[in-house]
């Protein structure tokens, strides 16, 4: 039987991915995300399409009543958890970059300012923390078009990248080629940036994002702060140990409504310092772009393909 032609790139950089150090000689480089979501949550009962039930602890079902228990849940991460997670990063000198929802943002003035002075990169989620690959094409650009502009009135910077919370049609990423951005996160599919591939891929980077190393895991598999924040410790270990040569990137997702709670927020300030001890580079996502462009050479960012013309 013939297989499907796809467009899909099972190779990437192979046995042999490039050889080189991050800044100050890393081997490691840590994208920190910040998730602003609160405030940008569905609900059915406020006219969306669905309802978002299980991003918290607070037992919901589908109803056409507002839960204003699940919506004070939310409410947490932009009034006390997000001012936590901002002390920590404060106190260690990190920053990290913000994964916006302008909705989330135009109701927290004061969050959206402070993610500005502190020096955060600020990245487009979403206009609402939606889903867009059930959109037309015409539907989903003028989402991401408004999002972005939104995020630009609400802190005065152009969004840089864009993640959407069900991922990317075949031609979105031409379509933010177009619209400016300097590259995407949409993908789940290496440890290192790369220029994806595929018929029409536009010249426009790739850096993975990561569900493993994410605290939306303390809803299920990390009972605890130091079960989180092990492995958090233990995944940083294998990328430094690891035998494989060249450089990695680890993301790690983090939620205000959840990072920011007092019984977790502890596993964040014990990662940040154990990664200092052993010298990892904490970055913006697109302090990672701008220095594997400057580092890698054209002919040799996948064993694949090359980088588009």
């Amino acid at each position: 039987m013939a297989v499907p032609q796809t467009q899909r790139d099972f190779v990437g950089y192979g046995e042999n991915p490039p050889s080189f150090s991050w800044p100050d000689g890393a081997r490691v480089a840590i994208s920190l995300v910040i998730n602003v979501e609160e405030g940008a949550e569905r609900s059915t009962a406020r006219g969306d399409s669905a309802d978002d039930l299980g991003a918290h602890w607070i037992p919901a079902r589908r109803s056409d009543t507002r839960n204003l228990t699940l919506e004070s849940a939310f409410e947490y991460g932009a009034r006390a958890g997000m001012w936590r997670l901002l002390r920590i990063l404060r106190k260690h000198n990190v920053r990290a970059t913000a994964f916006c929802c302008a909705a989330a943002l135009k109701l927290n003035p004061p969050g959206a300012a402070a993610l500005v002075r502190d020096g955060h990169e600020i990245a487009d989620h979403g206009y609402q923390w939606d889903t867009h690959t059930e959109l037309d094409d015409d539907a989903e650009e003028r989402l991401i078009l408004s999002s972005r502009d939104a995020i630009h009135a609400s802190t005065g910077r152009m969004p840089t990248s864009w993640y959407s919370r069900d991922g990317l049609k075949p031609g979105t990423r031409a379509m933010l080629a177009r619209a400016g951005f300097a590259y995407e996160s949409n993908s789940f599919n290496d440890d290192l940036p790369h220029w994806g591939s595929g018929q029409g891929n536009p010249p426009l980077p790739v850096l993975p994002y990561a569900g493993d190393t994410n605290d939306s895991g303390l809803f299920r598999q990390f009972p605890t702060a130091a079960s989180f924040a092990n492995h958090l410790m233990a995944a940083l270990d294998m990328l430094l140990d690891d035998p494989r040569r060249g450089p990695s990137v680890m993301s790690v997702g983090l939620h205000p409504r959840l990072i920011g709670r007092p019984a977790y927020a502890v596993a964040l300030d014990r990662f940040i310092a154990h990664a200092r001890g052993r010298s990892a580079w904490f970055a913006t996502r697109q302090e990672i772009v701008d220095a594997w462009v400057r580092i890698t050479t054209p002919e040799r960012t996948t064993a694949a393909c090359p980088p588009p013309s």
